[in-house]
């Protein structure tokens, strides 16, 4: 479109696809053609590897019978937001009550809704880099990009240090754990620095009347952690952020129902009201189904952690194999950041000398056209540099795609011609 179109709004002119959903498009259509690729792009659960839970599935048969086909209330079903409150309460000690909890029809919705709530255009929205869509949503209010690095020291997770050097300009501060793309998590004394350099910040703003900085936390992959690794929620290191933070919340992957699309957002009840406006406005709430299948399933928290346990064991397996065939490349120049949570797994192929390229599109094509390994660069992420730094998910592969698409990739690097590998 060159330099714009005059019938578009501005916005809708800067708007650039997804890199991810156009990588993840172009890797479906080879299969389709036949080709044997490892799918380790989009952040999606095949059906077939990873099922939802048995009581969800008969909920929404039952709810269909019984034609709960009508309109839902705005905000969600009662007993749904009921179920979902108890639930925060239970696993993270977030207290906010029914009142506090939106429904939407997945995470997006309610990410949207609550920087909406918050931001007027020119308004600071600072977000880790790398990090998920949130560069999107920058565009999408109008508002300012503050991008805060993370580095591989770091673990790729935004440090305190790095937020309070930029802390007067922000608005609206996202962070995400376990972060999507690198699977790596907080921990208590990070996530505790952090808010302290929020609380300070919003002190001194309260007494020259300035609006608070507000943190957005995503945790849709919460439930997903590795062995001895701990979610952590910002209340329960910090009670006094609970009325400066809005939680983000779905069964898109704690439950691997991501096309069933239904997510929450849990917030201080008073500022309930303008939310729930504007989800009626959008339209954005579920399925009455899915609504009432959720709300009996997180009724039972007994259920729900067994199928967690279950699911974690599942991601596990799956990572294990990943690490010790990867483990076995490194004089090639590969190597990975040990997962904490989610089902992503962050992985540097430095094979720059190797292959004589110097950026990781190159890499990309390379390791999608010689081993059928189909992964996303750090670019998709807000990371520009070409470092060599990818994210494999595991989501839509099983363990026999996994050590298929090592032994390809193996023979690939030591097949490679005219290069001698990393001493």
């Amino acid at each position: 479109m060159g330099e714009g179109d005059w019938r578009l709004s501005e916005m809708a002119n800067g708007m650039e696809r997804s890199r991810i959903l156009s990588i993840a498009a172009s890797v479906r259509a080879m299969i389709a053609q036949g080709k044997e690729v490892a799918p380790f792009t989009v952040g999606d659960f095949s059906p077939d590897q990873f099922e939802v839970p048995d009581e969800l599935l008969s909920g929404i048969i039952e709810a269909i019978s019984e034609k709960e086909t009508n309109y839902p209330p705005a905000a969600g079903l009662p007993e749904l937001r009921e179920s979902l409150a108890a639930w925060m309460n239970h696993a993270y000690g977030l207290d906010v009550g029914s009142d506090g909890i939106i429904v939407g029809s997945g995470a997006r919705p309610v990410l949207y809704a609550s920087f909406r709530l918050f931001l007027e255009p020119g308004d600071g929205l600072a977000h880790g880099v790398p990090a998920w869509n949130n560069h999107y949503y920058v565009h999408l209010n109008d508002s300012v990009d503050i991008p805060i690095p993370g580095t591989p020291e770091s673990r790729f997770l935004p440090t305190a240090t790095a937020i309070e050097e930029r802390i007067q300009d922000i608005r609206v501060l996202i962070l995400n754990s376990p972060l999507n793309p690198t699977g790596t998590c907080f921990t208590r004394d990070e996530l505790k620095a952090i808010c302290d350099v929020i609380i300070n910040e919003n002190e001194k703003r309260k007494l020259d009347n300035i609006k608070p900085v507000i943190l957005v936390y995503d945790q849709v992959y919460s439930t997903m952690t590795a062995e001895h690794i701990e979610h952590i929620h910002p209340v329960q290191v910090c009670p006094e952020i609970f009325d400066y933070t809005i939680t983000l919340d779905a069964i898109s992957k704690s439950l691997t129902g991501t096309g069933l699309r239904l997510g929450w957002m849990a917030l201080p009840p008073a500022l309930a009201p303008p939310v729930v406006a504007l989800i009626g406005h959008m339209g954005a709430w579920p399925a009455r189904p899915i609504q009432k299948a959720a709300a009996e399933l997180y009724s039972k928290p007994e259920v729900l952690e067994e199928y967690f346990l279950e699911l974690d064991e599942k991601i596990s397996s799956r990572m294990s194999i990943l690490q010790e065939r990867l483990g076995q490349l490194s004089q090639y120049g590969v190597s990975y950041v040990q997962p904490e949570g989610g089902i992503y797994l962050t992985t540097r192929f430095d094979l720059f000398s190797i292959l004589d390229v110097k950026t990781n599109e190159e890499i990309r094509q390379w390791l999608l056209e010689s081993a059928g390994v189909a992964i996303v660069p750090f670019q998709a992420f807000g990371l520009e540099e070409d470092s060599g730094w990818f994210r494999i998910s595991v989501g839509a592969v099983s363990v026999g795609d996994i050590t298929s698409a090592m032994d390809r990739l193996q023979t690939a690097l030591e097949s490679t011609s005219g290069h001698e590998p990393h001493a």
